[in-house]
């Protein structure tokens, strides 16, 4: 019986990951079609028990052509400029400001450009002896910083939350923080794992090459 049970959660594990990343694929495809296609039928003049030139598969590839030049457009000053101005109306609405803001700080979290610009980088912090913990550094000086929250020795830490959305941040002395040899996606699936996934991540010392100066001294 025990022999049957592991293999159930066996193949459970293995099933799962499978196809949950099939559903929200699915979903997103479905998503693209309903939120593009309709304006497109509209547009090429099909009705809906109609074909005509339009087929399943071209709300998808409108909304990736879309994003494509949106993303192109962005790179130029002018978009630029509206982008700034549309964040700026949107920070002065009560209500849609804190909603506006969550979102962005979820997806700059997933976008490797916002984590090379903050130099995120896996780092353990010695709380207390034979006691460490485990983070990311955001920043690794608070000299300058507004409030006195800080010199130039002192670094944040962030602590994320295993199996759950959330952390900690803390302000430690530099001395007490040692930097993980790990990609900064390599050590938040360590991290949000509870060391479950990543048992193949070496730890270390980094060179000082791949370390800010402030922490290579």
């Amino acid at each position: 019986m025990k022999k049957i049970w592991r293999w159930f959660f066996n193949g459970l594990l293995a099933f799962l990951p499978i196809t949950i990343t099939l559903y929200v694929t699915w979903w997103l495809a479905s998503l693209a079609e309903s939120v593009f296609g309709a304006p497109l039928r509209s547009w090429l003049g099909v009705r809906s028990e109609d074909t005509g030139y339009y087929f399943y598969g071209l709300g998808i590839l409108f909304m990736i052509t879309f994003l494509v030049l949106f993303g192109l457009f962005m790179e130029f000053y002018l978009g630029r400029l509206l982008m700034g101005w549309s964040e700026s109306l949107l920070n002065r609405i009560p209500g849609i400001k804190q909603l506006y803001g969550s979102i962005k700080e979820v997806i700059d979290f997933f976008n490797p450009s916002k984590k090379l610009a903050n130099n995120n980088y896996m780092v353990i912090v010695t709380l207390m002896p034979d006691v460490n913990v485990f983070g990311y550094v955001t920043r690794d000086t608070l000299e300058g910083f507004k409030g006195d929250l800080g010199g130039k020795d002192d670094v944040v830490v962030v602590l994320p939350f295993c199996f759950q959305m959330g952390a900690n941040t803390i302000i430690v002395p530099r001395r007490l923080v040692r930097p993980v040899d790990m990609s900064f996606e390599e050590g938040m699936k360590v991290a949000l794992s509870g060391f479950v996934l990543g048992d193949d991540v070496k730890t270390g010392r980094v060179s000082e090459k791949q370390l800010p100066k402030s922490l290579s001294q």
